[in-house]
């Protein structure tokens, strides 16, 4: 009886220690220097800073073409892709860690990898509170995803712009507009300003766009078009351009018809309503 007290004693000491050991990791790992350290990790991740994380998908992936009905398999399918992602790819996560983040830092990480990987992959079922590591990871990750974003936005303004660049520019925003979506730590006001950027560049992309910029390189004769008599077609002045496409719409569909050989407006409406809507066009 006496040795069977001391096995259980033993066992619950055990279980303990253990549980007290991953209480200090977690207050240990949102330490001082630890937003910088992951902010950092997952950036270079993004911009492909190391060659070795080509290989493995550390970061959420997107999952802005689901329907409802598929949503939460396809959310378990994701964390399990990045378990085995930091799991295979643990000497490249150590290795962009070791050159991002503090010494102290990564080398506290490296020797708490295993319980790191847990963090960073395994979905609390209980999240009504938002505030387990997961989340608190999750959401440097989308901070980073749009941090890169508008360094890329940066990138891309001016006479650097180009159709290509501001593809990759969409493809970014999308991903960044998947992960803010998907985190309980953004608000609804954060994912609707990100979701009406995201349309915006969209229709920067666009065929509609494409066409624009034919007419305005082009500058065509366009009197013959009575619905734009006494209207400024050139003008970037936002006024005349919320009168253009809000009371002009018909008239322009006609004008880009005609110049770009399709009604490149049909797909387009949603976004030139979010173009509108972000110059603040009065109702």
């Amino acid at each position: 009886m006496q040795n069977l007290n001391h096995i259980l004693f033993v066992l619950i000491l055990s279980l303990l220690s253990a549980e007290c050991s991953i209480l200090s990791f977690h207050r240990n790992l949102l330490g001082d220097g630890s937003e910088e350290c992951f902010e950092k990790f997952f950036m270079a991740v993004i911009n492909e800073k190391h060659e070795c994380s080509n290989d493995f998908e550390f970061l959420t992936v997107s999952s802005l073409m689901l329907t409802v009905s598929n949503i939460s398999r396809c959310s378990q399918k994701n964390v399990e892709k990045k378990h085995d992602a930091y799991t295979s790819g643990k000497s490249c996560v150590l290795d962009i860690m070791s050159s991002e983040c503090s010494k102290e830092r990564s080398t506290f990480l490296e020797e708490n990898y295993n319980l790191l990987i847990n963090l960073l992959t395994e979905r609390p079922k209980d999240n009504i509170t938002c505030s387990a590591p997961f989340f608190e990871l999750e959401a440097i990750e989308c901070k980073a995803q749009k941090h890169a974003l508008q360094l890329e936005m940066q990138e891309q303004t001016g006479e650097k712009e180009t159709h290509d660049g501001a593809v990759k520019v969409l493809a970014m925003c999308k991903e960044t507009q998947a992960c803010m979506r998907d985190s309980c730590k953004f608000t609804d006001v954060e994912r609707d300003e990100i979701e009406n950027s995201c349309d915006v560049l969209e229709l920067t992309t666009s065929d509609f766009t494409v066409c624009m910029n034919k007419i305005n390189k082009e500058k065509p004769d366009l009197s013959k078009y009575e619905c734009l008599n006494d209207h400024d077609f050139y003008s970037k002045d936002s006024t005349v351009i919320c009168e253009r496409w809000k009371n002009k719409r018909d008239c322009m569909r006609r004008v880009t018809e005609d110049i770009c050989g399709e009604d490149v407006m049909k797909h387009d409406e949603k976004s030139l309503n979010a173009f509108l809507n972000n110059l603040k066009c009065e109702e």
